[in-house]
């Protein structure tokens, strides 16, 4: 059985994933999900200092603390940049790499470089602050303001962040207009990714749970 690391997206915590681990645990995995810096806690924690190295260093520290290795590693949305930084520096000790809906940087991307110019608007207007930019409307009541500075910065990946054994990126095919289409089909063309199309939008935790679950099952029980 495998031991699993789940990343969540942006605005969001590992509560994120709750309905997927008791699931997850009754076909034999062990679970870790992470609330990055930032993200857990009072809404109204004063700001600090956080970059998109903070994020990478959570979840590096994690598998450190709980001895995790051969392990699945799995990013939604922004959590992609933060499992590919995770990779290059646990190198040899990720079996499968997850990247569900998310983003697949190379080195010296930034969520801020890949972005429309119109999201970005958006990630500064709802910043006032100029340190964290405010979760869109309707997302859970448990969503905080995400650091700005993560979006800004540029990861620094070396040789290490895609030399996982097995790669799987599941897309969130309902969006026709989704910015992750443009990862699912160049990595369709590489022969040592696997796909998968999920069949709702973004947000596959409220709206096709048991798909997302079979994805990470598959991912779990690659060799």
């Amino acid at each position: 059985m495998a031991q699993i690391l789940l990343v969540p997206g942006a605005y969001h915590g590992g509560w994120y994933y709750t309905p997927l681990v008791p699931a997850l645990r009754d076909a034999g995995h062990d679970v870790f999900t992470i609330s990055l810096s930032g993200l857990e806690g009072p809404a109204d924690r004063p700001r600090v200092s956080i970059n998109l190295d903070t994020h990478i260093a959570d979840v590096v520290s994690l598998a450190e603390h709980e001895q995790l290795d051969d392990f699945v590693l799995c990013g939604h949305s922004y959590g992609g940049m933060v499992i590919a930084g995770a990779a290059d520096r646990l190198p040899g000790r990720i079996k499968t790499l997850v990247f569900l809906d998310a983003i697949v940087p190379n080195n010296g991307d930034s969520v801020w470089s890949l972005w429309p110019s119109a999201m970005r608007e958006i990630f500064v207007a709802m910043a006032p602050d100029g340190l964290a930019t405010a979760p869109p409307p309707g997302v859970d009541a448990r969503a905080r303001a995400h650091p700005l500075a993560t979006f800004l910065q540029p990861i620094s990946i070396g040789d290490h962040a895609y030399t996982a054994r097995n790669k799987v990126y599941g897309l969130c095919a309902g969006d026709k207009e989704s910015p992750f289409w443009g990862f699912h089909d160049r990595l369709a063309q590489e022969p040592d990714w696997i796909t998968r199309k999920l069949k709702c939008g973004h947000d596959f935790m409220n709206q096709a749970p048991d798909q997302a679950l079979a994805v990470i099952l598959e991912a779990a029980a690659l060799a």
